[in-house]
C-alpha cells in the first residue's frame, strides 16, 4: 500500500530548496548527533551513500570525516541537488543522483556506509 505521493514530495522539497537550510533546525541537530556517532565506526568506508542529501549539509561533513571516501549524494528532489552543487567545495567532487530511495539504482553491497538523516519516513516500503 502506497501512503506517499512521491511526485508531491519531490515537488514540495523542490519548492523549499532555496530556503530549506534556514528552517531545518531539527534535521541539523539530529544529523549532527548522527555524524558524531560515526566516530565509533571502526571501518574506513570507501563508498558512502548520503541517502536524502537535501542541500548537502551533512554530505560535506561525511566527506571531511572520511577524506579518502567517495560520497554519493542521493535525493528525490532535483532542485535540492542543484542547490547542493552550488554549495559543494571544490575538493569534494560530489556525485549527485536524483531518485526514489525505494528504487535505488545501485547493486547490492555497493556502499560501505549509508547515512540517512530524517529521510526514511518518506518511504512506504524499503527493500
Amino acid at each position: 500500500m502506497k501512503i506517499f505521493n512521491k511526485q508531491q514530495i519531490a515537488k514540495s522539497f523542490n519548492h523549499a530548496a532555496l530556503t530549506y537550510d534556514a528552517s531545518a533546525v531539527l534535521q541539523r541537530e539530529i544529523g549532527k548527533r548522527s555524524i558524531e556517532r560515526l566516530d565509533l565506526v571502526k571501518i574506513q568506508p570507501e563508498m558512502i551513500l548520503d541517502l536524502g542529501t537535501f542541500t548537502f549539509y551533512f554530505s560535506n561533513q561525511l566527506k571531511k570525516q572520511s577524506l579518502k571516501s567517495q560520497v554519493i549524494d542521493f535525493d528525490i528532489a532535483e532542485k535540492m541537488l542543484q542547490h547542493a552543487k552550488h554549495k559543494s567545495p571544490w575538493w569534494h567532487k560530489p556525485k549527485y543522483i536524483c531518485g526514489d530511495a525505494e528504487r535505488l539504482p545501485f547493486q547490492a553491497q555497493s556502499f560501505d556506509l549509508i547515512f540517512s538523516n530524517l529521510y526514511m519516513q518518506w518511504c512506504d516500503d524499503l527493500p
